[in-house]
This record gives structure tokens, C-alpha cells and sequence, in this order.
């Protein structure tokens, strides 16, 4: 289940790796439990995981219908439109020391305008 000499144990006596995701059986035992009508405290005990990762697990079924953990890491995604980029670009060429500050201001103005 969990690389050995890795884990430690929670006040109801299972085992975890803390900043890991829960493994995907058990997630998938939580949700078919609520789904069975079990509460959630009650689901917490038998599976021996705390009411609130159990919480957080079935409140991100409910919205995504995914069980699956939250990515840990990598890069935010982009959020520049290929219009913004190309505004930055002009700003950074009509003046090659311009902050970054001063763009992101400049384009709030534009966008506020």
C-alpha cells in the first residue's frame, strides 16, 4: 500500500504519508460508502482516515464526479489571450526596461478603459 518506513498513524490508527493523496482504493471505498447512505463520520472511523480528508474527497466527487487527487505541482496554466501577449510584447519594445508592474498596470488601465 505504502512505501515502508514512510508512513505514520493518525488518531484513529491508519496510516498515512502526509502531502500525499490518499490511494485511489480507498477513495473509491469512500465514495461507494456515502453513496450506500454511510455518514461520513462513520466512514471515517471504519476506514480509519480523518473526516476531513473524507469530507474533502466526497465534496470534490460531488463537484467533479472525479475521485482522483488534486495535482501537486507543476506550472500554472496561461491565462495571456494571444491579443495580450502581443500587447506585452509591443510594451516591452517601445521600452526594453519597462517592470513587469508597469505592463500589468497599463493593461488593467486598457482593460478598465
Amino acid at each position: 500500500m505504502f512505501p515502508t518506513g514512510q508512513g505514520r498513524m493518525n488518531q484513529l490508527g491508519g496510516v498515512f504519508i502526509n502531502g500525499r493523496p490518499l490511494p485511489n482504493h480507498i477513495r473509491l471505498k469512500i465514495v461507494e460508502m456515502a453513496a450506500a447512505g454511510v455518514r461520513p463520520c462513520v466512514i471515517s472511523r471504519q476506514l480509519r482516515v480523518s473526516h476531513g480528508c473524507v469530507s474533502k474527497i466526497l465534496n470534490r466527487y460531488q463537484e467533479t464526479g472525479s475521485i482522483r487527487p488534486g495535482v501537486i505541482g507543476g506550472s500554472k496554466p496561461r491565462v495571456a489571450t494571444p491579443e495580450i501577449e502581443a500587447k506585452i510584447e509591443e510594451m516591452k519594445r517601445d521600452n526594453p526596461g519597462i517592470f513587469s508592474w508597469e505592463i500589468r498596470e497599463k493593461l488593467v488601465k486598457v482593460r478598465d478603459d
